[in-house]
């Protein structure tokens, strides 16, 4: 291992991000320390080497984060976990950065860090307020879904949201994801899809994570759709955890369930069963009173930092463009950064069939931002 950190910066990312992954395997307890001691041993800009230092204290400082860390260590397959640093640290952040900037200047359009695809609305659930039609011309084709993640990759995109509808429901995708093994699949889903040969065919891939749509706890889901909804999602959750899979929950935010779904009654079990992302979701309401208010909002970040900070868990706020159709998310979604010298705001634009037509990525995103 050592006179593989000697030669690093002779080496490819991959192989060094896959024996990062084999140092933090073989130690789960001790593996961050262990990489922070050889990091010394190779690492000779001093800039670099402050700012690893600053990152291992906060490591040291912060428990929760320590303890999230070590969760996502132990419970993860080695190849879900090598294929997510791969395709998020190196693909979509080290690499993909400089690549956006020069497609930005190349094409005089804005390359966003991500993209939502809505596939279709192919469901097996029949929810309480979807009044979405399962029409199969909102369906796109797998050619089609195939040409975008190719364009966006080739603008330094390496991150792909897939929603619906259930997109676990169409097993031809299985073959874009193992073509495609240096893009993440962030697959929204409702969770009743997910068997045991599903998830060790997706265990195989390694690059993609599973989001569940859950909204609340068991009484206030058997109003949308059926009783026993809840508890099926908490099976799946311990079958992909059983797995290794990563995997999180994408909760739609109203006024009316605001309050329960950042409290430790909703967020204990999810963190129990494994779940390692927590994407709340908040958009404009088509009933009245259910849009959150400023000061819902205001209130919800402090609740936010508070959980990243007392829990091992990843909580996220997204805005929607798009009212929720019945429990599920449209986008495009909005993440606002908030730091001390910072405060910008992060689109991730999303599109369907009818709105691509056919036409290049480049050209569909300077429509968007027209």
């Amino acid at each position: 291992m050592l006179n593989f950190l000697n030669n690093m910066n002779l080496l490819p990312t991959n192989f060094i991000v896959a024996n990062i992954v084999e140092v933090l395997k073989e130690d789960p307890e001790n593996g961050i320390d262990k990489l922070y001691e050889m990091s010394q041993n190779f690492i000779t800009d001093p800039q670099i080497q402050q700012t690893v230092k600053e990152i291992k204290s906060y490591y040291d400082s912060h428990p929760s984060i320590k303890r999230y860390i070590k969760n996502m260590v132990y419970n993860t397959h080695k190849n879900v976990l090598n294929h997510f640093l791969q395709n998020i640290a190196v693909k979509e952040a080290w690499e993909g950065i400089n690549k956006r900037e020069q497609a930005s200047q190349k094409y005089q359009v804005q390359i966003p860090y991500a993209l939502m695809l809505d596939i279709g609305m192919d469901c097996q659930l029949n929810c309480k307020d979807c009044y979405y039609p399962h029409d199969h011309s909102f369906s796109m084709p797998l050619s089609e879904i195939d040409r975008l993640v190719f364009e966006a990759k080739e603008i330094g995109i390496h991150l792909i949201i897939l929603s619906g509808g259930d997109p676990v429901l169409n097993d031809g995708l299985l073959k874009l994801y193992e073509k495609y093994s240096d893009v993440e699949f962030i697959v929204f889903t409702n969770g009743t899809s997910m068997n045991t040969e599903r998830c060790q065919r997706l265990v195989n891939l390694g690059n993609v994570l599973p989001m569940i749509v859950l909204e609340g706890e068991a009484n206030e889901m058997k109003e949308q759709v059926n009783p026993g909804l809840y508890h099926q999602i908490f099976e799946t959750f311990d079958l992909l955890k059983s797995q290794g899979l990563l995997f999180g929950v994408v909760t739609p935010l109203k006024a009316t369930n605001l309050e329960k779904v950042v409290s430790d009654r909703f967020i204990l079990p999810l963190i129990k069963h494994g779940s390692r992302l927590q994407l709340y979701v908040s958009t404009h309401q088509p009933k009245s009173g259910e849009e959150l208010t400023p000061k819902m909002n205001q209130w919800l970040e402090r609740q936010l930092n508070d959980m990243r900070r007392m829990r091992p868990y990843m909580a996220v706020h997204l805005q929607s463009y798009s009212p929720f159709i019945g429990r599920c998310v449209i986008g495009p979604l909005a993440y606002n950064i908030m730091l001390e010298s910072m405060n910008q705001v992060v689109e991730i634009p999303q599109f369907n069939t009818k709105m691509i037509n056919g036409a290049r990525l480049v050209q569909v995103l300077k429509q968007y931002q027209i």
